[in-house]
């Protein structure tokens, strides 16, 4: 007596994990853009956070925001620029801001307290979306 499986056996196995992956493959890719707006929106937090604390130690601060590329560079009060960073290229997200505007500076003194910083940051990708509000004062929520 032979052992093993029929074609119809396995065409039948094969249609069922189909339909089961079909089932499973849309909630995987929100979750992958959820999770990419995230890791974004933590990044620019901890790096805003990040130019607070250098501010104090270099004289001021700030974090220039490239809305279109979603790229955003530290500058330092002495006018070195300490890192650079692309969050386009990086999680494939898109920036949106509360004022249609090109480019966001968020300035700090060498205190560490805010200097015409302030505004809301929508983080995107597909339909998931995060964001980070930063109150005049510099200091930022996420949501």
């Amino acid at each position: 007596m032979r052992h093993g499986y029929t074609l119809f056996e396995l065409l039948t196995v094969l249609l069922v994990m189909a339909v089961l992956l079909a089932i499973a493959v849309p909630p995987a890719a929100h979750w992958r853009d959820a999770a990419a707006v995230r890791g974004a929106r933590d990044e620019l937090a901890g790096r805003l956070a990040w130019t607070r604390i250098a501010a104090t130690s270099h004289g001021g601060a700030a974090l220039v925001l490239d809305i279109p590329a979603a790229a955003y560079r530290i500058e330092l009060g002495d006018g070195v620029t300490a890192h650079r960073g692309d969050l386009g290229r990086g999680y494939g997200v898109v920036i949106e801001t509360s004022a249609s505007r090109d480019s966001l500076v968020l300035r700090y003194d060498a205190l560490g307290v805010g200097r015409t910083t302030g505004g809301t940051l929508q983080v995107r990708r597909g339909r998931a979306a995060a964001g980070l509000t930063v109150s005049p004062y510099g200091r930022y929520r996420r949501w």
